[in-house]
């Protein structure tokens, strides 16, 4: 598994609440999503099998726990706002969104 795989060129296509970001990693296992976040879930009945972190070099107007739209050319899918953080990646400040696809 290559954490670090991203859509690459095809980012500039993707669109979360009508935004398109910085970076968007390509969709993760569960697995792999610590066990506070699969508590969380439970919690709020959110069936999700795999998750991505979505990259922005602005703060958006997305809260945890909402519910989102997420498409790339034309395909959409209701993803999950798990939890958000601040990265200094490089020299540069991110917003990371970690959002869970919805099944």
């Amino acid at each position: 598994m290559n954490f670090e795989e991203h859509y690459g060129e095809l980012t500039s296509e993707i669109k979360l609440d009508g935004n398109t970001p910085e970076a968007n990693s390509m969709p993760i296992h569960k697995c792999f999503l610590g066990n506070k976040f699969k508590k969380v879930l439970k919690s709020k009945q959110i069936n999700i099998e795999h998750f991505m972190n979505v990259c922005y070099e602005k703060k958006q107007n997305i809260t945890d726990g909402s519910v989102l739209t997420w498409s790339l050319q034309g395909d959409e899918m209701d993803v999950y706002v798990i939890e958000h953080k601040k990265l200094f990646v490089k020299g540069k400040h991110f917003w990371v969104y970690c959002v869970g696809i919805i099944e």
